[in-house]
């Protein structure tokens, strides 16, 4: 018998992503996976700009993005011609995300630049080896394994991470249902090299009285992925050569193009479930053994591996010490209805796509491009309709794990700017030490950050009275913070958090504001941290591994 602190089982996008964030976290883990290796097929296809967000975190965004095929906008076709384009692309500096685009960039190369960054930092994931049974124990959970050779083994977990898929025996384990349904159409989908005489840089959807047809810009000249629904002629094949589609293109789609090679083709039905529990004990279940979507708007892969990081850096933690057990009960309060809300607004989109009513696909006709063109249009629906499907919206304002009555919060004026639970906002340091570099820079890594503004007319001696205490403060708990003072010169993000006076706010390693309050109230602060996180003196014989006065960055 083996022991380890945490269990990860299955080394796709979900899994490797916590892998990661334990590994620079500095958490003793396993993540096993009864396949060979990565997958080879590139599956899903979409990198949304939350996700983005979070890879920088770990170092990992900067060489997804250079490897990757961007997608700055989407062009609505009615019967092969054009009815409306939807451009991503904002202003670098001035925008909402260091990322305002989609990023094509196949579920196999992203499986492989997670093991990659795991090797990098000592890790590994141990393949070919089997989950046999998983059983709760009061202190976390016994796990049977068969590795390569053959032979058995029992790892003891304090707790255990079920990434392993739609399938998942875990789940099954738990006696956890997976309720949904399956949608009627079957769908194929096909990585293929075309002539094309569109912009190759666009996404591409072609709405026909018959269905749909999606052209998604995969990176290597000319070549797309192409998803739509199976005509009554190819119905039973498992798989469609490059005279398949050119037929079914030519039959069905407005789209005038010829198909010259065909490196992947696939048959399938989609499902729509979820579980009615991520957390059962010591096992958390995440991506795919959690929920299942349509493709609508490239949400299933992203919403994977946004449970991952929310639940691993809590985990790591708990683990070390540095954090109570009851932050862990946020892990499915906040992604839980997250969840949800992507699965019923995809489920709501696919259906219109492949609706078999005739009003509704007359509907869809006529009423879709018109809505498409409004939204292009008009530039702040535009960017709205990007904040949605980039998964930049998400937020946790009811969490347990967030202060929603803050310091900030109370007065005569209700405070502008983000609250408590919401991704923090992006900007740029316009003064100071850090001048010209994004906001995001100094957020890195995986421990928690705190953001010092002066406000517009600072008074040096009290803020730096506040400084001393804040340091003072900190440095009672184990958990690392790192403390970034933002000057009055900084206008521009002063602006951007709401700010006249000095406040302060701290940011979660996935990039959500923790607790936003006025300097002032540091006993506001204190409420908040004792809430979920220990004292050094709380716990005997342990050293905290930084405190907040060695990270200060004034």
């Amino acid at each position: 018998m083996t022991t380890t602190d945490v269990l990860i089982v299955g080394a796709g996008p979900t899994g490797l992503t916590a892998a990661n964030v334990l590994q620079k976290s500095r958490v003793e883990f396993r993540i096993v996976d009864k396949t060979s290796g990565p997958v080879k097929e590139s599956r899903a296809l979409g990198v949304q700009a939350k996700t983005l967000e979070l890879f920088d975190k770990l170092g990992l965004a900067d060489r997804a993005v250079e490897e990757g095929q961007r997608i700055g906008a989407a062009e609505m076709l009615k019967r092969g011609r054009p009815v409306g384009k939807l451009s991503f692309f904002e202003d670098d500096r001035g925008g909402r995300s260091p990322y305002p685009f989609a990023l094509i960039y196949e579920q196999n190369r992203i499986e492989r630049l997670l093991i990659q960054g795991l090797e990098e930092s000592g890790g590994g994931v141990e393949w070919g080896t089997e989950l046999l049974s998983a059983t709760q124990t009061p202190g976390g959970a016994t796990a049977a394994v068969r590795r390569p050779d053959g032979s058995e083994e029992t790892i003891e977990a304090g707790w255990v991470i079920a990434a392993d898929g739609a399938g998942s025996p875990i789940r099954h384990s738990l006696g956890l249902s997976f309720e949904g349904g399956t949608y009627e159409e079957t769908l194929f989908l096909a990585d293929v090299e075309l002539e094309w005489e569109l912009d190759p840089h666009r996404l591409y959807l072609d709405l026909t009285s018959g269905g749909f047809y999606a052209f998604f810009p995969m990176p290597g000249k000319n070549r797309f992925r192409i998803v739509g629904g199976v005509p009554e002629n190819l119905e039973g094949k498992e798989a469609f050569t490059s005279r398949d589609i050119q037929d079914l293109l030519d039959r069905h789609s407005g789209v005038q193009t010829r198909v010259t090679a065909t490196h992947w083709s696939s048959v399938y039905k989609i499902h729509r479930r979820m579980t009615e529990r991520f957390r059962v004990g010591h096992t958390f279940l995440a991506g795919d053994a959690a929920h299942i979507h349509s493709p609508a708007g490239a949400q299933g892969m992203n919403t994977g591996i946004g449970d991952a990081y929310n639940l691993a850096w809590k985990l790591a933690l708990v683990t070390k010490g540095e954090a109570r057990e009851s932050l862990l009960d946020s892990y499915e309060a906040e992604r839980m209805p997250f969840a949800r809300a992507i699965l019923n607004g995809s489920d709501r989109g696919f259906s219109l796509q492949v609706t078999k009513n005739p009003l509704a696909k007359g509907a869809k006709l006529f009423v879709l491009p018109l809505l498409f063109r409004l939204v292009s249009a008009v530039p702040p629906l535009s960017r709205r309709a990007f904040w949605f499907v980039s998964q930049l919206w998400t937020q946790y304002r009811e969490s347990p794990a967030v202060s929603r009555n803050d310091s900030a919060s109370r007065g005569p004026r209700r405070p502008r700017g983000p609250k408590a639970g919401e991704r923090v906002p992006y900007g740029f340091f316009e003064s100071g030490a850090e001048s010209g570099e994004s906001i995001f820079e100094s957020l890195r890594g995986t421990d928690h950050h705190l953001l010092l503004f002066e406000g517009e007319t600072p008074d040096g001696a009290h803020l730096d009275a506040a400084r001393e205490e804040l340091e003072s403060l900190l440095g009672r708990y184990e958990f690392p913070v790192h403390v970034h003072q933002v000057d009055s010169g900084n206008r521009q993000l002063h602006r951007r958090y709401g700010l006249r006076g000095p406040e302060l706010f701290l940011i979660r390693p996935d990039g959500h504001i923790a607790y936003r309050g006025r300097v002032s109230d540091i006993v506001g602060l204190k409420l908040y941290l004792d809430r979920f996180f220990l004292e050094s003196r709380d716990i005997a014989g342990r050293s905290r591994p930084q405190t907040a006065g060695e990270s200060l960055r004034a």
